[in-house]
């Protein structure tokens, strides 16, 4: 590294993949029409973004196992309502309304969670 390197921020990988599919996911949420083309490449990113972005009460409290299940469940649910949203062919008024809920559940999560931190790296201290 040069000396103007030393005082560069370097980003997490959790950092840089969720904004990467927070945004993503965003241009999915509000698009006009969805197809199965796109599920395939942005149904990888559900997971993450599940994992990713946790609804808490509190941001310094710990979370409670109760409430680490329920959003476990949660997650799982929504997932799998995107899942048979997509399977149905043609999409029915049913299909369509659990494909919103589950975006909808997801797109809070990302609204009320916080973005995971970014990592600084001072080159001084690793020497």
């Amino acid at each position: 590294f040069t000396s103007k390197d030393r005082g560069k921020i370097r980003l997490s990988a959790e950092y840089i993949v969720y904004t990467m599919f927070a945004t993503n996911y965003i241009g999915i949420a509000f698009a006009r029409t969805l197809h199965y083309q796109f599920y395939c490449w942005y149904f990888y990113s559900l997971p993450i973004l599940h994992g990713l972005s946790w609804i808490s009460t509190s941001r310094n409290a710990p979370a409670s196992a109760s409430r680490i299940l329920l959003n476990l469940l949660l997650s799982v649910t929504a997932i799998v309502g995107a899942e048979f949203a997509f399977n149905v062919f043609p999409a029915t008024a049913q299909s369509s309304i659990i494909l919103q809920i589950s975006h909808l559940f997801l797109l809070g999560k990302i609204i009320m969670s916080d973005v995971p931190t970014m990592e600084f790296h001072d080159e001084r201290k690793l020497k």
